[in-house]
């Protein structure tokens, strides 16, 4: 269905511009028209998808799946090298060789290694892996929250927090596909059974609250400055200016203070959570220790069969967590530095479409206003 409808809006885009042109007013003191030719729409429609899907890979790959690696990864135990026995009779040379232990370097703590082993997993379609469930969790948790919000006096923000508790399932289920070796069931097969729901609803429920937390917060600070009621674009006076830029300044730290102390630490802990309850007849693509270093009990020997919330971020090492807040800039500078070219590109073909006639589609300042519309 989704394919289908794609096809359809696509036909449909393609007729519209072929039958007709994109005309850009300028609303300025010569009043001057542009009309891009169909090729010119065609080939910056093209860089708009390219730009659409390599920004998607960024923010699921690099932003999701490595490090949701990242978080289960334990590296394997320290490899000892033994010299080689001698028939030397000195025994200095025969006395017992000492062990030199070697700390292995985790696969997650580089790009390049995580995706060649996400490449001999699948090539490149691993990138993507999971992007099927991860697409049915955000799809059911999106319309849940839109039905709990109906309600009356439900907000918005705990429609949510509701929505994701109720698809917690799909977002364990998305974790375990990630980690896991590949496997020829489908999806749906892959969904755990309901009685696992009580293991990751509380973990979830703390992931949506401090995630509505990190969203509400900032947002309320910014319109109790008064953020919200002026637009930077139309002050004249420097000194207004700078305390806007100084509000907005504050509002942006207090958003990255609740996100790295709040925010990631719940979001690590509900991972490790989820991880712990891999199937036993399952192997990861990372080295992974079930037991978390004994935290987790099995339910055969009375156990809870579950890592529980605080020992899943106490294992958590500080080297790791330091790695992956270096990830997450990483995954950050990447996607500006995308927009910053995509922008780059777009602006050449614009010249390349329109010559000398540049300006009536970025008309200068004093006669901005312009608007673009189909004729």
């Amino acid at each position: 269905m989704l394919k289908t409808a794609i096809g359809s809006l696509a036909r449909r885009g393609y007729q519209v511009y072929t039958s007709r042109e994109v005309t850009f007013v300028s609303t300025g003191k010569d009043h001057q028209q542009y009309q891009m030719p169909v090729w010119g729409v065609m080939l910056m429609g093209m860089t708009f998808l390219v730009f659409f899907f390599a920004l998607e890979m960024i923010n699921y790959t690099f932003g999701h799946i490595i490090p949701t690696l990242l978080m289960i990864e334990n590296p394997q135990e320290a490899i000892a090298f033994e010299p080689l026995p001698t028939n030397d009779t000195d025994g200095s040379l025969n006395k017992a060789p000492e062990v030199q232990p070697t700390k292995p370097r985790p696969i997650t703590s580089s790009f390049r290694m995580t995706i060649q082993l996400l490449q001999s997993k699948g090539g490149f379609r691993s990138r993507f892996r999971g992007f099927g469930m991860f697409f049915v969790y955000a799809f059911a948790t999106n319309v849940v929250a839109t039905i709990v919000s109906s309600i009356p006096f439900v907000h918005r923000g705990l429609a949510t927090v509701i929505a994701m508790v109720l698809c917690a399932q799909l977002s364990l289920a998305w974790t375990l596909i990630v980690i896991s070796e590949p496997s020829t069931k489908s999806w749906r097969a892959r969904i755990p059974g309901l009685k696992t729901w009580k293991k990751v609803a509380g973990p979830t429920a703390i992931v949506a609250v401090t995630e509505q937390i990190a969203i509400l917060i900032p947002l309320y600070f910014a319109m109790a400055m008064g953020l919200a009621e002026k637009d930077p674009r139309q002050m004249v006076d420097n000194k207004e200016t700078g305390a806007w830029i100084g509000k907005s300044i504050a509002t942006i730290v207090m958003a990255l203070v609740i996100a790295f102390f709040i925010v990631i630490p719940a979001n690590v802990s509900l991972t490790r959570v989820q991880a712990s309850l891999i199937p036993e007849d399952e192997e990861t693509i990372v080295p992974f220790d079930r037991t978390f270093n004994g935290k987790v009990v099995p339910e055969i020997v009375g156990g809870s069969g579950v890592l529980g919330l605080l020992d899943a971020w106490k294992t958590f090492n500080w080297d790791v967590r330091i790695g992956l807040i270096k990830a997450y800039v990483k995954v950050f500078f990447m996607q500006v530095g995308l927009i910053v070219v995509f922008g780059l590109v777009l602006l050449a073909q614009a010249f390349f479409i329109a010559g000398k006639d540049i300006y009536k589609i970025f008309p200068p300042r004093e006669s901005r206003g312009s608007h673009a519309s189909l004729i």
